[in-house]
């Protein structure tokens, strides 16, 4: 008996130990390599460790810390409704917990304001967009306290640096969010601070590295607006495509969206094929996006179709209906374009331009000139010579309305801008935006802006800006938002 009772009151003795034990920030080798795994999207296996973690080190919160890493990736990644119903309240009951641990450390602004960022981040991706706004403002103020506490902690400019590039060059369209929240950023001190962190060399430049070195190619493509840039840096940066799993997204999708689908199809093929990483959908998009683009027309399908029925969100859902469309009435198959379409306009949301412009298309109830059709894929691919090919010979007069008479010069603009010969590219871009400065389609106010970044390489900024305010000016046009901030960005960079 007596045995029995020290044997019970050694038991006492330590859970009162671990349960006692005090909340503390901690971010250790361990904590590292999990980061590095969830960061990678080995999701499942940084889970497995963080519980491992918080059975040696219970008053450990970057366990918590890391916790939220990984619903974030997962979340906002997958979009699966069931997932967030169970997982986004634990991000309100992180910051709880994370508020418990000691000010004095510069972890403790730190954790509280990335977990807001991802409650954010996670809010607006399931059209939460005011809960969404909120939580981005206290993110925002959270690192702008804890960069004048801990000027040195540099982890703190990754997330301050992205929050104020795109505070920076938030589009008229939500600029009452701005005005309401009373935030304020610049493209080039949010830039600047993500770079400062990836040129460091001090005893945190690993901590968030893997995120650094994910964002900042966006930035310096969609904010700064310099393709160069974006892929010296990509193909000049040690990155691990084969088993970076998010890096690799990154590098992939980026070359898509510019014209070399073969690039980001080499990333593709290369992936490590392992059951630890987080099953992505997303991957059969992207390869649908490729093989489109080079209208390899029964592999873009099986990979569209792959998509839609594996992804549990609404995002580029109605866009990978259209193209599925685009596929089969390109293939003579009528009945499956038309069934398609149909999709388009029932499932799916409208958050994305890709899809607001999906939708539009399919109201209209019309079909896209099969000529201009191909030669827009196999452009937007990269195949500026076979894209070419198929327009000459033709004119403005070949097409029967004025949506595919502006599409025909935009086009056109288009393949020369991308073969760097900007004259032809300006002048068939000024008459698409003749044409179709008061059309719905988006072709006018992408010329606008594409010769807005014509000029500004020359150096001549006042045209740049000049065009960039007509791309600005132009009213109820497909993809308005995104344009437009590109366009602010485009006049902020000019203002010297």
């Amino acid at each position: 008996m007596q045995k029995l009772l020290l044997l019970l009151g050694f038991i006492f003795c330590t859970c009162t130990t671990l349960w006692s034990q005090p909340k503390q920030y901690i971010w250790n080798d361990k904590s590292q390599l999990i980061y590095e795994s969830i960061t990678s999207l080995k999701i499942s296996e940084a889970r497995k460790n963080i519980n491992l973690e918080r059975k040696s080190n219970p008053g450990n919160l970057i366990n918590d810390l890391l916790e939220s890493f990984a619903d974030f990736y997962e979340l906002f990644l997958n979009e699966n409704k069931a997932e967030f119903q169970r997982l986004y309240p634990q991000f309100e009951n992180r910051i709880k917990l994370l508020s418990s641990g000691p000010k004095n450390s510069p972890y403790y602004l730190f954790s509280i304001g990335v977990v807001q960022l991802h409650k954010s981040i996670v809010a607006f991706r399931f059209d939460k967009t005011w809960d969404a706004a909120w939580d981005f403002r206290k993110a925002y103020l959270l690192f702008k306290e804890n960069q004048k506490a801990y000027p040195n902690f540099s982890p703190n400019d990754v997330y301050f640096g992205i929050i104020t590039t795109v505070v920076g060059t938030i589009p008229k369209g939500y600029q009452w969010i701005v005005n309401i929240l009373g935030l304020n950023g610049k493209i080039s001190d949010g830039n600047a601070l993500v770079l400062k962190y990836i040129n460091s060399k001090d005893a945190y430049s690993i901590r968030c590295r893997n995120e650094a070195l994910l964002v900042y190619p966006y930035l310096l493509m969609n904010f700064e607006g310099d393709q160069k840039k974006t892929f010296d840096f990509i193909e000049n940066t040690p990155y691990d495509f084969k088993k970076n799993y998010m890096h690799a997204y990154m590098a992939a999708n980026l070359y898509l969206n510019h014209q070399q689908s073969s690039k980001a199809l080499n990333i593709m093929q290369q992936l490590e094929v392992n059951a630890s990483y987080l099953p992505l959908p997303f991957w059969n998009l992207e390869l649908g996006y490729a093989y489109i683009n080079e209208l390899k027309l029964d592999k873009a399908q099986k990979s569209f179709t792959d998509f839609i029925q594996t992804f549990k969100g609404n995002f580029y859902i109605k866009d990978a209906y259209e193209r599925l469309s685009w596929i089969a009435y390109m293939k003579g198959d009528m009945t499956k374009a038309n069934f398609y379409r149909k999709q388009v306009l029932t499932v799916g949301n409208q958050i994305t331009d890709a899809d607001k412009q999906a939708l539009q298309n399919a109201k209209k109830g019309t079909w896209p000139n099969p000529i201009l059709l191909k030669a827009r894929l196999l452009s937007d691919g990269g195949y500026q010579t076979q894209a070419i090919q198929i327009l000459t010979g033709k004119t403005s007069k070949d097409f029967e309305n004025e949506a595919d008479k502006t599409e025909f010069a935009y086009r056109l603009g288009r393949i020369y801008d991308l073969m760097e010969q900007d004259e032809n590219a300006i002048k068939f871009y000024k008459s698409a935006i003749e044409k179709g400065s008061n059309q719905p389609e988006y072709f006018a106010a992408k010329a606008a802006l594409l010769i807005g970044n014509i000029y500004e390489n020359k150096g001549q900024y006042a045209r740049a800006i000049e065009f960039y305010n007509t791309c600005i000016e132009m009213k109820d046009h497909a993809f308005k938002n995104s344009l437009d901030q590109k366009a602010k960005s485009g006049i902020q960079r000019c203002v010297k």
